[in-house]
């Protein structure tokens, strides 16, 4: 059994005592060496005076939105001269990819008990003719490029720890769609917390905890020694999204190009909110530094503010697509060696989730009982001291998957690149019937082994000899 006289055990009590945890050795008497050593194990990765300062953080009102000011943001162009400055990031983009400068990372951990599952939503079937897993989208993509540019772009994947085995299953499987180069790591955990802040216990030997959400990239990325792979393979700069996005554009020109000219550590996309009520985060500006603030965080009078057009003044949404300097985030990790998350704030939201009594039952909670936390990767960008904020246009970078069915679905989404594709073909002069809000009366797609946006596809379709009709379940590759 654990030696109870050792200075080992006596930190722990000591430790437990003073942050309220004294619960969690409960069963200790009832456990055998090994759980005693399991249990103790995941204790020692814990930093409860953090998780007790930030709760107190998290139970104190939300400061006024005083300091708040819209962000400063590089607008889609709306002149010769910025149509000028676009097509120059353009080039300056595709000389840095030709260079083989950039990585990506697709952000695909995360439990989605929405769809019934804790698999990764990069196995949704998401293309509105073919059906191809989101997972298969984003690698074509990134084939696409590779060919456009004759590099090998890395491709991180970061999977939650219960569904990593799966990930990697699946591109076995596949191949991994003929990429060389795809990484996939798990991230880090945090306990879950009741509403006293106490640690949960969901076995005897085992603390609740979930995944920490992205703002813990920094740290896999040195955990898994992604850092060393990276510099080896020549990555200066490290494109992020979510896998939620079937939108999103991994490999960019124009935002890599915009990047490099502001010379930026961090940079972001963004859209315009669609209604002073939409529930997503924005981009604010709190003295020199640019902030993402949580829907649920903005002040109510930053909320309702409107601009002279009457547009939400606060009104540049993050849509979670980001670019960083690699060596930025390498230095992020290294300002705290004592423990890798101090610097970031922790977000809490209200879960149910079953815990152990005193008697040692298992309850399931029929309401919210305990504090799911997570680092947001947009808390790096204070940290930051050059950032970039380029807008985009929501019908072409932006769909999100977050519910099963309606608003932000499979099927919305499928909607969404349905009338995007449809929008291609018009400004190449394709003549088809569409609705007001642009879709054609059936399903088209455009593989991205033809094109992965308008620039691409037009000077292609251009091209052809032979342009082929579309008709129902057209599909161009």
């Amino acid at each position: 059994m654990i030696n109870r006289s050792g200075s080992r055990w006596e930190g722990f009590k000591e430790m437990l005592s003073h942050n309220s945890q004294d619960h969690i050795l409960l069963f200790m008497e009832q456990l055998n060496q090994e759980e005693q050593k399991t249990l103790l194990g995941q204790l020692d990765g814990i930093d409860l005076s953090f998780l007790r300062r930030e709760i107190l953080r998290l139970r104190r009102p939300v400061a006024d939105g005083g300091g708040f000011r819209p962000a400063s943001c590089t607008l889609l162009p709306s002149s010769q001269t910025e149509e000028n400055s676009w097509e120059r990031a353009y080039r300056i983009g595709e000389d840095a990819l030709r260079r083989g400068e950039l990585a990506v990372v697709t952000i695909a951990g995360g439990q989605e008990a929405r769809f019934g599952t804790v698999n990764s939503k990069g196995f949704i079937p998401i293309t509105p003719v073919r059906g191809k897993p989101i997972f298969q989208l984003f690698a074509e993509r990134i084939l696409a490029s590779e060919a456009r540019y004759g590099v090998t772009i890395p491709w991180l994947i970061l999977a939650g720890p219960e569904n990593k085995r799966e990930t990697e299953n699946f591109f076995l499987e596949r191949n991994f769609f003929g990429l060389k180069e795809v990484h996939i790591f798990s991230q880090g955990q945090l306990p879950l917390l009741d509403r006293d802040g106490k640690l949960i216990l969901s076995t005897r030997t085992t603390i609740a905890t979930h995944p920490d959400g992205d703002g813990g990239l920094p740290l896999a990325l040195n955990s898994h020694s992604l850092f060393t792979t990276l510099s080896r393979l020549g990555a200066v700069h490290l494109s992020c999204h979510r896998v939620d996005n079937p939108l999103a554009l991994p490999i960019d020109p124009y935002f890599i190009g915009f990047h490099l000219l502001t010379q930026s550590q961090a940079s972001c996309r963004c859209v315009r909110k669609a209604y002073v009520g939409e529930r997503i985060g924005v981009f604010a500006n709190a003295g020199h530094k640019l902030h993402m603030i949580n829907s649920t965080d903005l002040p109510p009078e930053c909320a309702s503010a409107l601009d002279v057009s009457n547009r939400p003044r606060f009104g540049q949404a993050n849509v979670s697509i980001y670019l960083f300097e690699i060596a930025f985030l390498k230095h992020f990790f290294r300002q705290a060696p004592e423990n890798r998350h101090r610097n970031l704030p922790l977000h809490a939201v209200m879960r149910k989730v079953p815990f152990l009594n005193a008697a040692g039952h298992l309850v399931l909670p029929t309401e919210p009982n305990a504090f799911k936390m997570e680092h947001f990767l947009s808390d790096l960008l204070p940290f930051a001291e050059r950032t970039l904020l380029l807008e985009g246009r929501r019908d072409e970078i932006f769909s999100p998957v977050k519910n099963q069915m309606g608003l932000d679905s499979p099927e919305t989404s499928r909607r969404d690149q349905v009338r995007l594709f449809a929008n291609w073909l018009a400004m190449g002069r394709v003549d088809m019937l569409r609705d007001e809000s642009g879709a054609p009366p059936f399903s088209i797609e455009i593989a991205p082994s033809f094109a992965n946006s308008v620039r691409e596809f037009l000077a292609k379709w251009a091209r052809l000899e032979r342009r082929p009709a579309v008709v129902e379940n057209f599909y161009l590759e």
